[in-house]
């Protein structure tokens, strides 16, 4: 058909003349006759007048005939060119909608229910249906289908190689069926109520797989040509690429989103992470800088992110404390170094120093290739100091052993010793004598003194396992009203801020008097032109209520600050130099701490981290 509608002219000139000379040709002919019939009537006598004129009137019969058969015969051979052609447009049309159908959707439904349409339409068929394999592969389900009552497709299952439709996606062949026999449940199965006589049954393959069937059916005896055949067959493949198109670009969006998923899983872990985490890509700029990490080191992330790690050097004061990380991502990224628990001690915000444990490794992807580097770090400088505090813990305890054994050797001889000097003093009359006997007395009392000291030293105990708590703000008043009494002097105010609703603290009401006593001793030491002392609590919700004890006293020098806690460490003339070691034993034996703050002429803040027993505000005893 297509090598009829190219062919060259001069191959089929005689189909080919134009309809509107044959009439002019005709009469031309005609007259040309006419005119020879009458000059032979006018030349030639009868008999042979008739003769001549009825061999010419013949041919002009003939001539006639024949005209007037090839002007039929052209006719109708144009009208089987305007049925090829129109029939071609219309298979050009049924294609444009199949490509239109194609390209127009990516719902696999929606895709399937227009292709179908057109399947029907180049067969001038009613009903159709396309079917898909289950997620198992054995059975067929209805996908789309036209012509069908829906409770009668509705949960439709055909098992894969049986039945004709089986077999075809079994086997991948089309099969056409022709005097199909009635079916005595067409009224329940088709929309029409008849039973279709034509059937095509085609297999949706392609890439070498079948991806399902569809099935188109007249319900009049049709049929298929070959044009027709090979048109459904390119439909076919069209539907079945289109639809493995399609599963692929669904796969393809899950795949997208289980990215995208995991890359938010990802970056919320980061964040909420208990540790510091930085990653550089692989040319060096920081692609990450969670929140701890933020928190940890004083700098907001928007500050950080895009930050090549080569620019994170000390001259850059926003930059200082990322500066100590520089040199590690260095060797990460240069040589390929990697770092487990290692320790790093910075200057923090504030001028702080830092410890911190940090684990650094170079970044690779599958096949090598370097991606960039991470460092994961912690801030452990409480977790040393709380082990400095424990260490620090053992050597007293050791040391309160050593206190009570040297004590217990040493107080009975000591009293001994006292006792004959008072009497050796009564006796005496020589004045020197009496000198150097009170001397000895005076030296002995001050040896039993630091000897009592000791002994309070090794004797502080842990009252937790006891049950015993105290009531900060009932307690405190009370015992700031007694030291007061005591101490004499008017010059100083002591004034405390303690909230009601404080829960207890695990410590005995002598303990909490020594600590305080104690405290409050050495703020009126540091003032001794007077001032004021502020005792304040808070309950900082962790378990713990945070007790200072704040003067505005001289402070204390910075030389000497780190040694107020060691034991026998004293600048008071006379002092024993245990009263700070004995309250630091006291509250590390409660499973408390206490730390302190100083400046020159500025003075001096000690901070009780002190346990409680029970909950915040609204305890119960």
């Amino acid at each position: 058909m297509k090598k009829e509608d190219q062919r060259a002219p001069d191959g089929g000139r005689e189909n080919r003349r134009p309809e509107r000379y044959l009439p002019v040709l005709m009469a031309a002919v005609a007259a040309v006759l006419a005119a020879g019939m009458m000059a032979v009537a006018a030349a030639i006598s009868p008999p042979y007048r008739y003769l001549v004129g009825g061999a010419l009137g013949a041919c002009l019969v003939g001539l006639c005939v024949f005209l007037a058969w090839d002007w039929w015969r052209y006719r109708e051979q144009n009208k089987q060119y305007i049925e090829e052609i129109t029939d071609l447009n219309l298979r050009f049309g049924i294609l444009a909608d199949a490509v239109s159908a194609v390209s127009s959707t990516l719902d696999l439904k929606e895709l399937v229910e227009n292709i179908l349409g057109v399947m029907l339409a180049l067969t001038n068929s009613s009903i159709g249906v396309v079917l898909v394999p289950d997620e198992e592969g054995k059975h067929l389900q209805v996908l789309s289908h036209r012509g069908f009552r829906e409770e009668a497709v509705q949960g439709l299952k055909i098992p894969v190689g049986r039945g004709a439709v089986g077999r075809a996606f079994l086997t991948g062949r089309m099969a056409i069926r022709d005097n199909l026999p009635q079916d005595p449940r067409a009224a329940e199965t088709y929309s029409e109520g008849r039973s279709p006589r034509s059937q095509v049954i085609m297999p949706l393959k392609a890439k070498g797989q079948v991806v399902g069937l569809a099935v188109t059916a007249t319900c009049e005896e049709h049929e298929y040509k070959p044009e027709e055949v090979s048109l459904l067959n390119s439909l076919g493949h069209e539907l079945a690429v289109a639809m493995i198109n399609v599963e692929l670009y669904k796969k393809s969006q899950k795949t997208l989103e289980w990215l995208a998923d995991t890359q938010e899983y990802t970056e919320h872990f980061i964040q909420e992470m208990l540790a510091g985490v930085l990653v550089v890509n692989a040319e060096g700029d920081v692609i990450y800088f969670n929140r701890e990490a933020s928190e940890m080191l004083g700098l907001q992330a928007k500050e950080v992110l895009g930050i090549n790690y080569r620019d994170m050097v000390k001259e850059r004061e926003k930059f200082r404390s990322l500066s100590y990380l520089q040199p590690i991502l260095r060797l990460c990224m240069e040589e390929g170094r990697i770092f487990r628990h290692h320790e790093l001690v910075i200057e923090g915000p504030g001028g702080r120093r830092m410890t911190l444990n940090f684990n650094a490794f170079p970044l690779h992807r599958a096949k090598g290739e370097m991606m960039g580097a991470a460092v994961v770090f912690m801030d452990v400088t409480e977790v040393k100091e709380m082990e400095r505090r424990l260490r620090q813990q053992d050597h007293l305890s050791i040391l309160g052993q050593m206190a009570a054994k040297i004590a217990h050797e040493v107080k009975n001889p000591l009293f001994a010793i006292i006792g004959l000097a008072d009497e050796l003093e009564e006796e005496e009359e020589d004045p020197e004598k009496k000198r150097l006997l009170a001397m000895i007395r005076r030296e002995a009392a001050l040896s039993n003194q630091w000897i009592s000291g000791m002994l309070t030293f090794s004797r502080s105990s842990f009252p937790a396992a006891e049950g015993i708590s105290v009531r900060l703000h009932e307690e405190v008043p009370s015992l700031i009203a007694d030291f007061l009494r005591s101490s004499g002097r008017e010059d100083v105010a002591v004034v405390p801020e303690l909230p009601e609703g404080l829960p207890p603290v695990m410590l005995t009401r002598d303990n909490l008097r020594h600590v305080l006593f104690n405290l409050l001793e050495n703020a009126f030491h540091a003032m001794p032109e007077g001032g004021t002392v502020t005792v304040r609590a808070r309950d900082t919700g962790n378990g713990f209520v945070q007790m200072t004890v704040e003067d505005t006293g001289c402070g204390i020098p910075a030389d000497i600050l780190p040694s107020i806690f060691d034991p026998f460490f004293t600048t008071k003339e006379g002092g024993t130099g245990l009263g700070l070691s004995i309250v630091q034993k006291i509250l590390l034996d409660s499973g408390g701490a206490i730390d302190v703050r100083s400046r020159q002429d500025g003075g001096t803040v000690f901070t009780l981290k002190l346990p409680t027993r029970g909950v915040s505000n609204g305890y119960q005893a």
